[in-house]
C-alpha cells in the first residue's frame, strides 16, 4: 500500500513538473527578455516578441503528436527525456543568438519541446492515474503553469540585470532541467495496470457504472466520437472564446497606463494576476470535485464578468489591482476547464483524441488573440473597446457552458 501511495505521487510530481518546466518557465518567462535582446541586437521589441508567437504555435503543433507516440506504454519516459532536451536544449541555444532569425529556429526547437511536456501529457497521464479527486489533481498540475511566474519572475529579471541576457536563458535552462527532473529520474508510467496498480478511486468508478449502465454516457456510450457534434463545436467555441480572454491579461498594465496610472501600478496588476492564476485553478479543482465542472466554471465566468465592469466604471488603485486579481480567474476556464470539460463532455475512452485538438486551439487562440487585442487598441485607441469584447466572449462563454450542462443532464435522463 505504501509503494502504491508513493507511485500515485511521482506521478503527480512529474507531472507537475513537466508543466512547470513547459509552461511555468519555458512560456511564463519569456517576456522578461525581450527588451534586453531587442536592445543588445538593435531589433525591434515587435520583431523579438514573435519569439513568443512561435513558440506557442510550434508547442500547440507538437502537442498533437502526443497520442500518436504514448500509443505504445513504453514511450512515455522516451518521449519525456526527449521533449525535455528539445525545450532545456532550444532554451540554452538562445543564449547563442546573434541574430532574429536564429532566435526564431531556436524558439522553434524549444516549442516543439515544450508542446510535447505541457498540457496534453499531464493530462492524459493524470486522467489514466486517477479517477476519483481527478479536477482537483488535473487543477494542480495546471497551477504549476502559473507558480513558476510568481515565484521566479524577479529572481531570473535580475540573474539578467546582473549577468545579461544569454546567462539569463543559461539560467532558465537550468532552472526548466530541475523542473524535468522527477518526470526523468522517478519511476512514473503511463498507466497504473502496467506494473500492476489500479487508478485511484478505481473501485467506485466501477460501483458508479455498474449502477448508471442504463444510462447514455455522454457523447461516449460506444466508444465513437463525432467531430461535428454539437458538444464538439460548443467546446472548441468555449476554448477560443477563453483563451482570446486570457489574452487580454498581456494588456492589463497598458490598460492601466492608458489611464493614467503608474507603471507600479501595471506591474501590481499583473502580479495579482498571475496569483489568481494559481488560486483560481487550485479553486476550480476543489470546486469541480464538489459542484461539478460546468457550474465551476460559470463561476469563474462570472468572476471575470466582474472584474471587467470593474475596472471599466471605477478607477482607483484598489479597485484596478482587485479587478485584476479577479480577472485572472480566466486562467482556470483558459487551463484546467478545457481539461476537466473535455473528459466530461466526451468520455475518458475519447479524451486522447479530442484534448490534443482543443488544446491546440487553446495555444493558437491564445497566441493570435494577444496579437488581436493589441491590433484593436490600435485601431480604436482605447481599451475599452478590448473590454467590451471580452464582456462578450464571456457572456457567451456562460451561455455555452450552461447549454453543455444542459445537454449533458438531456443525454443522462
Amino acid at each position: 500500500m505504501k509503494k502504491n501511495g508513493l507511485m500515485y505521487l511521482f506521478t503527480m510530481l512529474g507531472m507537475c513538473g513537466t508543466v512547470g518546466a513547459a509552461v511555468g518557465v519555458c512560456m511564463g518567462t519569456a517576456g522578461l527578455f525581450y527588451s534586453h535582446i531587442a536592445n543588445d541586437l538593435s531589433i525591434s521589441s515587435g520583431s523579438v516578441s514573435m519569439m513568443y508567437t512561435i513558440t506557442a504555435l510550434s508547442s500547440a503543433f507538437s502537442g498533437l503528436l502526443i497520442p500518436l507516440i504514448l500509443k505504445k506504454e513504453n514511450m512515455l519516459k522516451p518521449l519525456i527525456i526527449g521533449a525535455s532536451i528539445l525545450s532545456c536544449g532550444g532554451t540554452f541555444l538562445l543564449s547563442t543568438a546573434s541574430n532574429i532569425w536564429l532566435l526564431y529556429i531556436y524558439s522553434v526547437i524549444r516549442g516543439v519541446g515544450a508542446g510535447m511536456l505541457s498540457f496534453v501529457l499531464a493530462t492524459s497521464v493524470i486522467n489514466n492515474w486517477f479517477y476519483a479527486r481527478n479536477g482537483l489533481m488535473v487543477s494542480i498540475a495546471m497551477a504549476f503553469s502559473g507558480l513558476p511566474g510568481v515565484l521566479l519572475s524577479n529572481i531570473i529579471t535580475n540573474v539578467i540585470l546582473a549577468s545579461g541576457w544569454r546567462f539569463g536563458y543559461v539560467f532558465v535552462t537550468i532552472v526548466m532541467l530541475v523542473f524535468c527532473a522527477p518526470a526523468i529520474l522517478l519511476p512514473i508510467r503511463l498507466r497504473p495496470q502496467s506494473i500492476g496498480m489500479e487508478p485511484y478511486g478505481y473501485e467506485d468508478y466501477l460501483k458508479y457504472r455498474e449502477a448508471n449502465k442504463d444510462k447514455v454516457v455522454f457523447q461516449a456510450s460506444n466508444g465513437q466520437f463525432n467531430p461535428f457534434s454539437i458538444e464538439m463545436i460548443s467546446l472548441l467555441l468555449f476554448t477560443i472564446f477563453v483563451c482570446i480572454i486570457a489574452g487580454m491579461l498581456q494588456h492589463l498594465p497598458s490598460f492601466a497606463l492608458s489611464l493614467g496610472f503608474t507603471a507600479s501600478i501595471g506591474a501590481l496588476m499583473s502580479s495579482m494576476a498571475s496569483t489568481a492564476n494559481i488560486v483560481s485553478k487550485l479553486m476550480y479543482g476543489v470546486l469541480t470535485d464538489k459542484i461539478g465542472s460546468h457550474k465551476t466554471s460559470v463561476f469563474c465566468a462570472l468572476i471575470n464578468f466582474a472584474a471587467v465592469i470593474m475596472m471599466m466604471l471605477i478607477h482607483t488603485p484598489v479597485t484596478m489591482i482587485a479587478g485584476a486579481f479577479m480577472f485572472g480567474f480566466s486562467f482556470a476556464n483558459s487551463a484546467t476547464a478545457m481539461s476537466v470539460l473535455t473528459r466530461e463532455t466526451f468520455g475518458m475512452e475519447n479524451y486522447t483524441r479530442v484534448y490534443p485538438i482543443i488544446a491546440f486551439t487553446g495555444s493558437t487562440s491564445n497566441a493570435l488573440g494577444v496579437t488581436l487585442l493589441g491590433m484593436l487598441y490600435d485601431a480604436t485607441g482605447s481599451y475599452y473597446t478590448n473590454l467590451i469584447l471580452t464582456l462578450i466572449l464571456q457572456g457567451s462563454v456562460i451561455l455555452i457552458t450552461l447549454n453543455l450542462l444542459r445537454r449533458k443532464k438531456a443525454a443522462q435522463a
